[in-house]
């Protein structure tokens, strides 16, 4: 019988852990130059920031991020696609929908010979930009745009925990 409600007690804890992570959903980059050579990039931005993320915390003990299946399916069952001006406004029911707490999006747009890259957490309480822990004007040339996800994780990390 102590087996047992030591056990229970155990599963009770763990399952405490696991409702008080924040979970976090990585959204689609947006391509703000609308240029359509470059809309592939929506989706390296996030793979790359997710995998990036899931490195600080491999566990996913401090935060879990929403798989990106997961997303995807939100998306294509809202018919979303990063680059319609529709999105910004419906992406919001999607992260809603899979019971995201914070919600990273981010956008981009070539100037010139530079590519101009900007990153924010949204606290889908509030439904506001977190201030403080935003990666924004980040500028990388073209071959090199994925260089900016390490300092894109540096700036908004902390954010992340955050209530």
């Amino acid at each position: 019988m102590r087996l047992r409600l030591a056990l229970l007690a155990s599963v009770v804890l763990i399952g405490a852990d696991l409702s008080a992570q924040t979970r976090v959903v990585v959204l689609p980059f947006r391509n703000m130059s609308h240029d359509i050579k470059y809309n592939a990039w929506n989706y390296q931005f996030a793979d790359s920031l997710r995998a990036a993320l899931l490195e600080t915390d491999p566990a996913q003990k401090e935060f879990a991020i929403v798989p990106a299946d997961s997303v995807e399916l939100a998306l294509a069952d809202l018919n979303l696609d990063p680059n319609n001006p529709q999105y910004e406004s419906d992406m919001w029911k999607a992260v809603r929908n899979l019971g995201a707490q914070k919600a990273v999006q981010g956008n981009f747009q070539l100037r010139g010979e530079r590519v101009l890259i900007n990153c924010y957490i949204y606290d889908m309480g509030s439904m506001m930009a977190d201030g403080t822990n935003q990666a924004k004007d980040i500028y990388k040339s073209p071959t090199t745009f994925l260089e900016a996800i390490r300092p894109i994780v540096k700036r908004i990390r902390p954010g992340l925990t955050a209530p």
